[in-house]
Order: structure tokens, then C-alpha cells, then sequence
């Protein structure tokens, strides 16, 4: 571990091109932008293809210089998030002597050799002496303070075989009645890449139909355009599927409520996650709202899991003198 005194902290982050991980390692960075002055040299693996991705693993534990990859100087601290992510970070971690932290449970092979792995709760892991555990993942959203009750979001997971089934018709049924049913309200209706055209097409109609509602394609929406819903919209509906826009819109100071999901066995992680959230009080299930038993105290916690895995790096791996 570092321990010396530094106004700024030059951090690489290994991207692998999907944005899910890259809001985790980047939330991350933006939060210890919030404590010191950093300094961030992206490494894109993205474009690896296989052979490289095997040759990467060879290079760590053959502690062979990484090939490939244009460095700069000097590094203090290398993050990734996503298994491609994992061998890359672990060969800078000994090229440069720095530490290593990665946002989830890391393959047996390779979770002793990071500093930090910031695991979420809900994937049930036996404590490790390098593992930190969070509420979901961190993100780049925070409470702005600038939501309108007058507003709200709802949006939707979809299709993942493994893990759960997806019910068209309860789904559609129930969002009719929410926009339907809370005519104040004005809902503005979004799908997600797994969202099935079906759901989405009778989302869009639904939409049509009502005057307080309007549908977006996530297709038509702009990089963005999500966070600035999370914002602006003081209640937000999810499906449970999607656990990356749950802890999305509950960092952003949202109101949170849920469409819960039929789970199979290999859905396990998400519905520990989806338990522990309605345990916690930090979201409203369907079943609740509809009974018109919502309780006025949640979102009580207030989630900013970015700063508080920053703070935890700045306290186990740059302890100033």
C-alpha cells in the first residue's frame, strides 16, 4: 500500500466498453474527486479479442511488462470493474506497484491479489479481509436536490432467461394502472437494450392513451438522458431485474418503488437484493401501493456508495502523514 502524502492521485481505469461497469469504476473516481485532486489515464480493453484477453492473464502471473497498452509515467492507483477488466488491472497493479481495487466478487483465481473489491451485499459472500461490502453498486448519480413531485419515472428492465421470467401482460397491466391511477403525476415511460419490442410497443400505446404520460424508446435517448430523469423525477418505478437502475435512482434521492419479478433458481443474487431492499424499507413494492400502503419515511437512508468506496480507498490505500 501507498503511504505518503500526495495532492493528487493518478488513478488508471481499465474500461471494457460496457457502461453498467464503467459508471461503477467512474462514480468511484469522481467521489475521490470530491476529496483530492485526481488525475485519471483511461486503459480501453474493449477491442481485446480473445487471444489477447488469454495473453493478458499469462503476462500477470508470468509478471511479464503489459504488452499493448500505451502508459503513462506514473500510476498510485489502478480500478476496473468487470471480469475482462480483472487480469489487465492485476498486471498494472505489479507493473507499477500500486494497488488494485475492482467493483464485485473477483473469480477464486485472482481475489487475493486485490487491495479492494467493493462487493454488493446482496451477492452473499463470505467476508475477506480485501472485501468491502456496499448497498448495490456504486454509481455516478447524486442527490441534486432538484426533483419535481409533480414527475416520475418508470422504467424497465426485461428479458434475462437465467435468472427470471418475464410476464408481458402483469407487467404492462400494472404501469396502466399506476399512470392511470396517480393522474397527477406526469410519467414520462422508458424501456432498457433488454426490454422485449413487445412490451415496448404496448408501453409506447399506453402511453398514447394517456394525457399524462409520454414514452421513450431507449434507443432515441441520448447519453444522459437517463441521470437527468433521475434527477428531475422525485418517484421512479423499476423492475427488480435491473439492479443498476435501482441503485441509480435511489443515489439520485429518488423515491423508489418496484415491480418485483417470478424468480428461477439461478436468479438467486437478485432476489436477495430485491429482499433486502423492501427489508430496509429503501423501496415500495407494487403490492404495497396498490393496498395504498406506502411508507412516507422511505429512502430514510440516503445512498452515496461512490463516496463512501472512495473514502474507504483514501483511508486503506492513501494514508496521508
Amino acid at each position: 500500500m501507498n503511504n505518503r502524502k500526495k495532492e493528487v492521485l493518478d488513478v488508471l481505469v481499465v474500461v471494457d466498453g460496457r457502461p453498467g461497469h464503467e459508471k461503477q469504476s467512474f462514480g468511484i473516481i469522481k467521489a475521490l474527486g470530491n476529496r483530492v485532486k485526481v488525475n485519471t489515464f483511461v486503459v480501453d480493453i474493449s477491442k481485446k479479442k480473445f487471444f489477447q484477453q488469454l495473453k493478458s492473464y499469462g503476462t500477470f502471473f508470468f509478471s511479464l511488462p503489459p504488452g499493448e497498452i500505451t502508459l503513462p509515467d506514473h500510476a498510485d492507483l489502478v480500478i476496473g470493474t468487470g471480469t475482462r477488466t480483472h487480469s489487465t488491472v492485476l498486471n498494472l497493479k505489479k507493473y507499477f506497484k500500486i494497488p488494485a481495487v475492482t467493483c464485485m466478487t473477483p473469480s477464486l483465481h485472482f481475489r487475493k491479489y486485490f487491495d479492494v473489491c467493493f462487493v454488493p451485499e446482496h451477492d452473499n459472500c463470505t467476508a475477506r479481509a480485501n472485501y468491502f461490502f456496499t448497498y448495490g453498486a456504486p454509481n455516478t448519480s447524486t442527490d441534486k436536490r432538484k426533483h419535481s413531485e409533480e414527475k416520475g419515472l418508470i422504467v424497465l428492465g426485461g428479458v434475462d432467461a437465467k435468472s427470471h421470467d418475464w410476464n408481458h401482460k402483469d407487467i404492462t397491466d400494472k404501469i396502466t394502472k399506476i399512470i392511470f391511477t396517480e393522474k397527477n403525476i406526469q410519467w414520462i415511460v422508458s424501456s432498457s437494450p433488454r426490454t422485449p419490442a413487445p412490451t415496448a410497443a404496448v408501453l409506447a400505446e399506453i402511453a398514447r392513451t394517456a394525457d399524462n404520460a409520454e414514452f421513450f424508446d431507449y434507443k432515441d435517448t441520448a447519453k444522459g438522458w437517463i441521470e437527468e430523469q433521475y434527477d428531475s423525477c422525485a418517484r421512479v418505478w423499476v423492475t427488480t431485474d435491473s439492479i443498476s437502475m435501482l441503485y441509480e435512482a435511489l443515489s439520485s434521492g429518488c423515491r423508489v418503488y418496484v415491480l418485483t419479478m417470478p424468480w428461477k433458481d439461478g436468479g438467486n443474487k437478485f432476489k436477495k437484493n430485491e429482499e433486502l431492499l423492501i427489508k430496509k424499507g429503501l423501496v415500495t413494492p407494487y403490492s404495497s401501493w396498490e393496498k395504498g400502503k406506502v411508507d412516507q419515511s422511505i429512502n430514510t437512508i440516503k445512498l452515496n456508495e461512490a463516496q463512501r468506496c472512495a473514502d474507504h480507498i483514501l483511508q486503506t490505500c492513501w494514508q496521508e502523514n
